[in-house]
Order: structure tokens, then sequence, then C-alpha cells
């Protein structure tokens, strides 16, 4: 039997329930875009999220790296003689996209008083983005020098690569940015035509946070690109049989890296709470089984040793990973590997309240971000309807009883893909 030990938590003097309770959202619908309004008057900054169903599941099997090509080129589009994001920081804003299986968000944010001018600078270049060979040329380079900068990060390399193991087609397990080569491949036309064919309102969110009402109405951010819908494009994907589930890649890295990756519940079903709870116990007992130096940082820590639940992806996965640059990495490997297995299989006695304080402080630390707090509230919007993220999160936690904890061990704990990523020198 396992019997859940109480641990120092950290982050206790966190609020649980802060000021900006997303429960204050407004939700609204209109030409099929969903709109999200967190007003926040304590704020000075106001940040907006422009989520568009043009992702990864839109791109061909020959156009690996177009979702970000033009995405990319969007935020190189000249604006009087400067590319977009330039003119926007210029202007004292910022603005930065993340492309995903089944979208690309768009993220910008300014100064309350320079909010309009800044979000007017961004929406000229995604109404009317220039695909010249010239801005082309800019996005193909900024996109190859954030893929060289991925190839030095272990987590990032590997998560990619299990991605791929479990993708079943329509694209959605490629890397998001693409690489080098199929970069080379895509022209101005075929970034034309992807823009024309998927940048549409239906199903897009607008999500704003902090000082909205220095925006104006929101409706007018909501109309910058044309009515109609997209489909996914269908592929697919030969799955590898066979009997090892290990994938091995070497990289310019220190040490060795172990990540696993297993399924997880969708958002908003009644896994969720306690899949959130049971990633927070198995984050702090890598962190323990790993023996790191007291000197050691809590942020270093996370960077070390670690349990991500990525709940918003289009498949939804639990990832523990290691560094193996820290302690007796053959030792933490086989025990984290142990203490899964042991979860899934054996009865969970003990109080979990401590865990589950752990689970909902780091979710309460994570949500204060305003880009995290617009990325969730639209995110909630679409997929349960309510932008309540916050208030429905803490809820799911509190309810969540070791029993349910064991149920969600045994349910997603069972099978896993290893990805190592280790030094080239290495076998």
């Amino acid at each position: 039997m396992i019997r859940v030990l109480s641990l120092v938590v950290l982050a206790s003097c966190v609020a649980l329930q802060p000021a900006y309770a997303a429960s204050s959202a407004n939700v609204a619908h209109v030409d099929g875009v969903t709109i999200v309004s967190q007003p926040d008057p304590s704020s000075s900054l106001v940040g907006v999220e422009f989520a568009i169903p043009a992702g990864l599941d839109r791109q061909g099997l020959r156009e690996d790296g177009l979702a970000a090509l033009v995405a990319e080129s969007i935020l190189k589009t000249p604006v009087d003689g400067v590319p977009l994001d330039e003119a926007v920081a210029a202007e004292g804003g910022s603005v930065h996209f993340t492309i995903e299986p089944t979208g690309v968000r768009f993220y910008c944010q300014a100064v309350a008083f320079d909010a309009q001018r800044v979000f007017a600078t961004f929406r000229s270049g995604l109404a009317a983005p220039d695909f010249s060979q010239a801005t082309l040329s800019l996005a193909r380079d900024a996109l190859i020098r954030h893929i060289a900068t991925q190839q030095h990060e272990p987590l990032t390399v590997a998560v990619q690569m299990l991605d791929l193991a479990q993708a079943s087609g329509n694209n959605t397990g490629f890397p998001a940015l693409g690489t080098p080569a199929s970069l080379m491949q895509l022209t101005s036309a075929d970034a034309s035509a992807f823009y024309r064919a998927y940048y549409r309102r239906d199903g897009s969110s607008l999500s704003a946070v902090g000082r909205v009402d220095a925006l104006g109405s929101l409706e007018q951010y909501a109309a910058t690109l044309p009515q109609g819908a997209s489909a996914v494009v269908q592929t697919g994907v030969k799955q590898i049989k066979a009997g090892s589930r290990e994938l091995l890649t070497h990289r310019d890295v220190n040490a060795p890296w172990l990540v696993v990756q297993y399924g997880a519940p969708v958002l908003g079903s009644r896994d969720y709470g306690p899949m959130l709870v049971l990633a927070a116990f198995l984050k702090h007992t890598l962190g323990d089984i790993a023996e790191l130096p007291g000197t050691i940082t809590p942020t270093a820590v996370s960077d070390a040793v670690g349990a991500v639940y990525d709940y918003d992806a289009a498949t939804p996965s639990l990832v523990l990973y290691v560094d193996g640059g820290i302690g007796d990495y053959d030792r933490t490997f086989g025990t984290a590997l142990t203490v899964v297995n042991l979860l899934s299989t054996t009865k969970l006695e003990g109080s979990i309240d401590e865990f589950k304080r752990i689970a909902a402080s780091e979710y309460v630390i994570d949500a204060s971000v305003l880009e995290t707090r617009a990325r969730l509230a639209g995110m909630f919007a679409r997929r349960t309807g309510s932008a309540d993220y916050l208030g429905a999160t803490l809820e799911a936690i509190e309810a969540t009883t070791p029993q349910d904890v064991q149920r969600v061990a045994r349910r997603y704990l069972g099978k896993a893909t290893i990805a190592l990523v280790l030094p080239r020198a290495q076998n």
C-alpha cells in the first residue's frame, strides 16, 4: 500500500479565490466568434488572445510548417516600412503566436493608454498580411532560428517525438514550426492559399483581459477576419507496430533526459480534477526521489523534474520529466517509473488534502499571468460554454477523493511511451 505523506505547501499563502475571479467574465457569440471579456480595473495592461482554427490539422502531409509560416508572415508584414511585430513593440506593445494541433493563438498585449494604437496595428496585419517573397524570407529565417533554439531544449525535443509517435492523422503530431527543409519548400502561393482557406471567423475566439475598457467594442476585433468556416484536412498516418515504446535521440545537451508520456482526461470530464491532483503528487514525489541539493531554487527544481498535465491539447496527456544532470539519474529514472507503476496497481491510502492544496495553489499561481488568464477563459468558453476556469477547476480539485485519484491512475498510467534525449557522445 502507498501511504500519502504530508508535504510542506510552499504556495499555501496564495489565496485560492483572487479578486479577478473568472466568474465575472462575460461570454458572447457574434458571427461565429466566441468573445470573452474579463475586465480587471486593477491592471494597467490589456491583453487579447485571438484563437483561430488554422493549426496543424489544416496542413497537408507535404505542408509541414505552413501554419507557422503564415502566422510568422503576419508578424513580419510591413507596417510603415518595418515588420508588424517591431511596429507593435515601438508603440509599447508585444505580440506573438503559438501553433497548436487544432489552431493558432495570437496574443497581443499593451499598456491601456497605448492599447487602441497597438491593437489597430496588429489588426492591420491580421486582416491583410503580406506574403511577398521578401516577407516570406523574413518569416522563414525567424522560424529556422526558433527551431535551432528548440533543438537545444531536451524537454521540447522529447515532447515533439512523443507527440509524433502518438499522432493518428491530420498532421497533428508534426513539429509545430515545421523543419528547415520543409519550410524551404513552401512558397508565397502556399501561404496565401492557406490564409484564404483557414483564417475565418467560425470557430475562432477572442479573449480579452485586464483594462478591457481601453479597447472599446470587442466586436470590431472579432470582425477582423472574413466570415465562413474551414474544415480539417483529412490525412492518415500509418501506425508503426513495435514491441518497444521507447524513443531515443541524441542532441547537444549536457546530461540525459527521461520524458514519459501517458494518456490523460479531457477538460471538463469527471477525471479532470483528480488528474490535476495526481499530477501534483507525481511532481513533488519526483522532486523527493531526485534528492536535489538544498541550494537548488524552486524554479530550478521545476526545470529539472516535474509533471505536466496538458489538458488543453487535442489529445490530452500527462508528461513526467527528469533531468539526469542533477543527482543519480539512473536511480531517479528507475524509481520514478516504479512509483508510477505502483500508483496504478496498489491501493492508495491516507489523506490527499496536502496535494489538493498544492494542485489548487499551483493552478492559481499559473493563472495569475495575464496571457494565461486570456487563454484559459477562451479555452473554457469554447469547450464548456462557461469562462469560469478558476471556479470550475478549484471545485473539481476540492471534490477529488483518494478513490478518484486511484481510479484515474489505474485508467491512464498503465500505458506509457518513453523518450530519452542523450548527449551526442553517450550511448
